[in-house]
């Protein structure tokens, strides 16, 4: 392996470029800038891709969680059950709207709330569970959805990562009331900002709809306001970037597979302490992130972050984040000790994963995480 510095690594590197302006010059040439025509065209082209009955475009997924819980009308002041490793969008929406969450643990493996812990919060008057996808991979679907049945509870999937991955077969948004994507530029698609919510139910959508927009709908060809909405509309520029974007997405992630497998070797032969990430049997991992649990031979995980970048010129990141560890959710209430989601908070560590990272840098990386686990 190589063990010169080579140039800077960043974590992540869009794939923008000729495609993206062209798409974009189109819109400014129009002067149509604002939600319109390629919003619609870009909606229609995302239920092709993920094979769902209806997609609402939004400004972020934050902002398409916070439409799936008004379309889904949720009880102000009940509880929502949430994974507590997450990025905190998942748990903001929730109290933003009145609700309580309550911190569920995850499975270590998947890095995906565990089944088990949505039938601990029994008797806690549980209007919903807001799962999330983690880094590409699933969630355990079919067990969470049926775990929610039995407390009566609606399910929300936050699959922010989760575009085009596959759970039993079947992409992630095909089925279900509310599945909210994100095309942050840090995802596999991305609109420079943006996101969806996807739904097989009608009413959700024609609410959805309407909500976006400040609750308009249109009635004789005229504007009428029939319910207390907000501005979450995505603008034609940035739904432009995404149809360009939907152009190369598949390239995308076959890439982002393939190197995910020479990670996977490259850390099996050098045989470091870490964990490299799991694909179940029943799931299809788009690795939208690579994370990887450090053993107890490496430093801790942000001395890692440090040294990486200092040192190594290797940009890294945390996996994602323990709500219980933040300020904002420190008095929040736990579904359980919440011990996988500790550790994966202290261990996790995403590496760089990029279409044009090649082989030769992905070796430096691991030959340089070879090197810090023995200092």
């Amino acid at each position: 392996m190589p063990s010169r510095k080579t140039s800077f690594i960043p974590l992540i590197r869009p794939v923008v470029g000729k495609e993206e302006l062209e798409e974009v010059k189109e819109v400014l040439d129009s002067g149509w800038l604002a939600q319109g025509p390629k919003v619609k065209e870009f909606e229609r082209k995302l239920e092709g891709f993920l094979g769902a009955k209806h997609v609402v475009a939004t400004s972020s997924c934050t902002t398409a969680l916070s439409l799936a819980i008004d379309a889904l009308d949720l009880r102000r002041g009940t509880a929502v059950v949430v994974p507590d490793f997450t990025f905190p969008a998942t748990a903001n929406v929730v109290v933003r709207a009145g609700g309580e969450p309550l911190l569920a643990d995850v499975d270590l493996d998947t890095f995906g709330i565990k089944p088990t812990e949505v039938l601990k919060a029994r008797g806690k008057d549980v209007s919903a569970v807001i799962p999330v996808h983690p880094f590409g991979h699933p969630f355990e679907v079919d067990e969470v959805y049926e775990n929610a049945g039995k407390l009566g509870a609606e399910v929300i999937e936050d699959a922010a990562t989760a575009f085009l991955t596959r759970y039993k077969g079947r992409r992630v948004g095909s089925r279900g009331r509310a599945v909210c994507f994100s095309f942050h530029p840090r995802k596999l698609l991305t609109s420079a900002e943006g996101g969806c919510l996807a739904t097989d139910d009608d009413e959700v959508y024609e609410w959805a709809l309407a909500m976006r927009s400040h609750g308009q709908v249109r009635r004789k060809g005229k504007a009428a306001f029939v319910m207390n909405g907000l501005n979450y509309r995505m603008s034609d520029v940035h739904a432009a970037i995404g149809i360009a974007q939907l152009r190369k997405v598949r390239a995308i992630v076959a890439r982002r597979r393939k190197q995910a497998k020479i990670y996977n070797e490259l850390i099996a032969d050098s045989g470091l302490d870490l964990r490299p990430p799991e694909e179940k049997g029943w799931a299809f991992h788009t690795y939208q992130s690579y994370v990887v649990l450090l053993g107890r031979a490496f430093p801790l995980r942000d001395r890692c972050v440090g040294v990486l970048r200092k040192r190594f010129g290797i940009e890294t990141q945390v996996g994602t984040y323990s709500l219980s560890a933040q300020d904002a959710f420190r008095s929040t209430r736990k579904l359980s000790g919440l011990p996988g989601s500790g550790r994966a908070y202290g261990r996790s560590l995403t590496l760089p994963m990029y279409h044009s990272l090649s082989e030769s840098q992905q070796a430096y990386v691991v030959d340089s995480l070879r090197r810090l686990s023995r200092a």
